[in-house]
């Protein structure tokens, strides 16, 4: 197994990271026995952590960040932009099977609309968002912290 080489970094760049506007969720989990939750930073892959209550897990997902970022750093990792600062075209690709886009294709001409605004729907609707308007998207209540 090889080993990542170990980059150097200053305490002011670990600590500008753990400022960074990531994007934080916590969820609740069910074990069985009990319920707990868990806090954890998106766009950090492995950066999670449990407490007893949504505001445990918050106050120690804060508490370890500064080290978790400082030994994924040591690992020669890049830490990631936050996804609030990344830019969105608006426009993507999207490889499918041919019969699921001849059943799409029907459920939009069934529905009236076009391909396009009928897999913007469908996409708003499985993320959460009541509709879009004019480009813009109404939500729900759940969202990230």
């Amino acid at each position: 197994m090889k080993m990542k080489k170990i980059v150097n970094f200053t305490e002011k760049e670990v600590e500008a990271y753990a400022n960074y506007p990531y994007t934080v969720t916590v969820e609740p989990q069910d074990d069985g026995n009990d319920i707990y939750f868990v806090a954890r930073v998106v766009e950090l892959p492995d950066l999670f952590i449990t407490g007893a209550t949504r505001e445990e897990a918050l106050k120690e997902l804060e508490a370890i960040k500064k080290d978790w970022i400082k030994t994924y750093l040591e690992l020669g990792n890049k830490m990631p932009v936050p996804l609030v600062s990344r830019k969105y075209s608006g426009k993507i690709i999207v490889r499918m099977p041919p019969t699921l886009h001849e059943t799409l294709t029907k459920l939009a001409e069934f529905e009236g609309v076009s391909f396009n605004q009928y897999m913007v729907s469908s996409l708003a609707r499985c993320a959460g968002q009541d509709e879009v308007i004019s480009g813009k998207v109404r939500g729900r209540e759940k969202q990230p912290v």
